[in-house]
Parts: C-alpha cells; structure tokens; sequence
C-alpha cells in the first residue's frame, strides 16, 4: 500500500501567486497553455467518450475525485453553454494575485476542459466563454462553448 501524500494548501497557493506576480501580463498565457496542455494529456489518455456531455461528466468527476482540485466540481448544462461549477477550489489564488500584483489572475485549471475535449472528442471549437464568480474565493463557474 502506497501512502498519500499531500501538499499543504498554503505552500501550494504562495507558490502560484508568486509565479504569477513574476510572470506579469504574461500569465494569462502561459497558465492558459499549461492547463490547456494539461487537458489534452489527460483526454488522450482516457477512453473516447460517448459524446460531449459524458465527457465533461467525466471531466467533472476528475477534477473532483482523481486531481483533487476542490471539494466539489459538477457537470452542468445550461442552453448551449457548458458549466463545471467549482466549489472550494484548493488551488484558488486569485484574489492574491490581484492584491499583490495588480495583475489580473489566471486560472490554473480553466482551459483544462478545453484540452480535454480538442484530444478526446477531436472538436475544434471549444473555447472558455467566461468565469462567473458566484461568492467566495475559490468558487466559480466555467462556463464553456462548445460547438459540436
């Protein structure tokens, strides 16, 4: 039995606010390209999903019970629009980033979806529509459109 391990929460979010203070206006970028690439490792390694809203229920159940992202992440859809609705994100830094910096922040994790999808289902035009944020720091909704 391997034993788990845990990186503590605080390190963790010093560390991403800190990266992105040095990266400057950069950091919408390379935070982009890296959770973007992120998504596209883990959706070419999962099987093909049946259509677009099985994976995105599997993207949910992911982020939420593999990567650990937050306490909760679900699958929503509303009209055309795609929603993960992040609750208790544990890796949530934005409101750092904009204290500290000055600089509008980036999420580590918000086009994770959207590199998923391009590997797994091949469908090109799938693009982060808007980050809603409902209440607290490390709650918000990723809004996605997809055109199947």
């Amino acid at each position: 039995m391997s034993e788990k391990r845990l990186v503590p929460q605080k390190p963790l979010i010093e560390t991403l606010c800190a990266i992105q203070g040095a990266l400057g206006e950069e950091n919408q970028k390379v935070f982009a390209k890296a959770s973007m690439n992120l998504g596209k490792k883990w959706g070419a390694s999962t099987p093909t999903a049946q259509n677009l809203d099985d994976l995105m229920a599997k993207i949910a159940a992911y982020l939420q019970n593999d990567f650990e992202l937050a306490k909760t992440v679900k699958f929503l859809k509303s009209g055309s629009e795609y929603i993960l609705e992040v609750r208790g994100c544990f890796v949530c830094h934005g409101k750092l980033v904009k204290e500290r910096h000055g600089i509008t922040p980036a999420c580590a994790i918000s086009l994770f979806p959207v590199g998923a999808v391009v590997e797994n289902l091949k469908i090109r035009n799938a693009r982060l529509k808007e980050i809603r944020k409902p209440g607290t720091p490390g709650d918000c909704d990723l809004v996605y459109e997809i055109k199947v």
